[in-house]
């Protein structure tokens, strides 16, 4: 190995050293502290886009790293300049091969700085709801609720339609259905599941919820909701099974039920 060879490879070494050194220091020191000071929403936006900054800088470096590999030994030298020297034809092929990857590099980068998803966010893409886990430079990864893994590629993300549920308030609504028949006692059902909204575990007693209201008369019967605001998703899921359980429960007790037939099956 030549001298030249030497200063490139060591060159390279010592500039993967220092930026893997500045990522822990700008991270791990100087990061954690000022994450601490800033809101969640301003957290999640900081988060999102040093992370998508920091995978940007690296895959530039390592692409660097490796034309000047290329070029420090005479073995690869002419394989390179050869490559290069056909760069229009290189581009085209690669352009037209890579033409989704690139798309989705660019809409990650669109998606980092306009920000309509975030880490920590739950969103609903297309058929798809769950909790942002990253946002990679070509798919952005969501944790839906029952615990699965969905990758959406950036470039569907960026020209679809995304509903945001916690960007402005991560206040969720817990909300159940229930069906009574349409001579059932209205003003007693109503009581019943007032009572049981004013004890819903979870319910956030500084925002009155939406209440009880009748959302629609089916053949099967009348159909009441009752909701109640909680701080997350998490805790609505909760509270929405507790008002479904417990709304059976009382309803079945005062004999508003028993007139109910069952829906016929689908």
């Amino acid at each position: 190995m030549t001298r030249h060879q030497e200063i490139v490879l060591g060159g390279l070494v010592v500039l993967l050293v220092a930026i893997i050194a500045l990522d822990r220091l700008v991270l791990e020191r100087f990061g954690t502290r000022i994450l601490d000071r800033l809101p969640d929403a301003d957290r999640a936006v900081f988060t999102t886009r040093y992370r998508l900054l920091r995978r940007v800088v690296e895959t530039v470096i390592v692409f660097i790293g490796l034309v000047a590999a290329l070029f420090s030994f005479d073995q690869t030298r002419a394989a390179a300049q050869t490559v290069l020297a056909s760069s229009a034809l290189l581009g085209l092929v690669v352009g037209f091969a890579a033409r989704s990857t690139l798309a989705n590099f660019v809409a990650g980068v669109m998606i980092a700085v306009n920000q309509p998803v975030r880490l920590g966010d739950r969103v609903v893409i297309g058929d798809a709801e769950g909790t942002v886990e990253d946002v990679g430079l070509t798919y952005t990864r969501l944790r839906t609720p029952d615990n699965r893994r969905v990758l959406i590629p950036n470039e569907e993300l960026a020209n679809s339609r995304v509903a945001n549920l916690t960007v402005v308030d991560p206040v969720s609504l817990a909300q159940a259905r229930v069906t009574v028949p349409v001579t059932a006692d209205g003003t007693r059902v109503r009581e019943v599941l007032s009572e049981l909204a004013a004890a819903a575990p979870g319910a956030l007693a500084d925002r009155p919820g939406p209440g009880v209201s009748v959302a629609e008369l089916t053949a099967a019967g009348a159909v009441f909701t009752v909701g109640v605001w909680t701080a997350d998703a998490a805790q609505a899921a909760q509270t929405a099974a507790w008002l479904r359980e417990r709304a059976l429960a009382r309803l079945n007790d005062e004999g508003v039920l028993a007139a109910l037939e069952p829906e016929p099956a689908g």
